[in-house]
């Protein structure tokens, strides 16, 4: 299915004066010279006949006969998202949802089971928080703290905080040697596919001084949360500082 109907679609066919009706691709059918055929939301057009079973993006990039493929493509569009399924084959302009991500394939096709997150003939085309990135969290999603440490997370702003980046504070009574100061439980965990990339961003200089960095906690094959730690220990002081949590689904080996 494509993001447009094709029902009553008129146009004109080929070289042919009189207008032609778009129909949506069959692999059992045989199309004529000149008729034009969707196929993910693209538009295709014969040229001379055509048997049954020719997939149009594929007649495009690797015809039989080098030089003259029996479609030609006239107008390029998407198909409608659908979930991405390992035993499915896609074909050039499909669009599928996977790990929160939209994708829209950049190629003829490609075997069954490559993965959008590990392809790059796949394109994102989506920006948007995915759903464990937009969970909200509070201190009470916080714990594991050490010795003489309390921690809170707190609004610095209008929006809520959420997994996708969210302000701390810290405050340590005592000094502390390097290690964890506390763990932040995911509402919602990862795929540990997804491979959420964890950064810190201090906001004071004695935050930098500590080095303070997170850490994945994985359990089950999933993202739980992270641990964060202070590689050059801690002070008694109070900081604050920013975490910011990203599905690296973009990415591709």
């Amino acid at each position: 299915m494509s993001i447009f109907t094709i029902d009553n679609i008129v146009v004109s066919s080929g070289g042919s004066s009189k207008p032609g009706r778009v129909t949506e691709w069959a692999s059992n059918v045989a199309y004529a010279d000149g008729q034009i055929v969707v196929f993910n939301g693209s538009q295709y057009i014969a040229q001379g006949a055509v048997g049954a079973g020719v997939i149009p993006p594929i007649e495009v990039a690797t015809p039989p006969t080098p030089g003259s493929p029996r479609w030609v493509l006239a107008a390029r569009g998407r198909s409608l998202p659908s979930a991405y399924n390992d035993n499915t084959t896609y074909y050039a302009d499909q669009v599928v949802t996977h790990l929160g991500g939209t994708y829209i394939l950049d190629a003829p096709t490609v075997p069954a089971g490559t993965r959008p997150t590990r392809d790059r003939r796949w394109t994102r085309i989506s920006e948007v928080l995915t759903d464990a990135e937009s969970e909200k969290v509070s201190s009470a999603d916080l714990y594991n703290f050490a010795v003489s440490t309390t921690a809170a997370i707190i609004n610095n702003s209008d929006e809520d905080p959420r997994v996708r980046h969210h302000r701390v504070r810290v405050t340590t009574s005592a000094v502390l040697p390097p290690g964890p100061l506390y763990t932040l439980r995911y509402p919602r965990p990862f795929p540990s596919e997804a491979r959420p990339a964890i950064t810190v961003q201090a906001e004071d200089q004695i935050a930098s001084f500590m080095l303070l960095t997170a850490s994945a906690a994985i359990t089950g094959g999933q993202v739980t949360g992270y641990t964060l730690s202070a590689q050059a220990g801690a002070p008694a002081t109070t900081i604050e500082f920013t975490v910011f949590v990203k599905e690296m689904i973009d990415q591709v080996k």
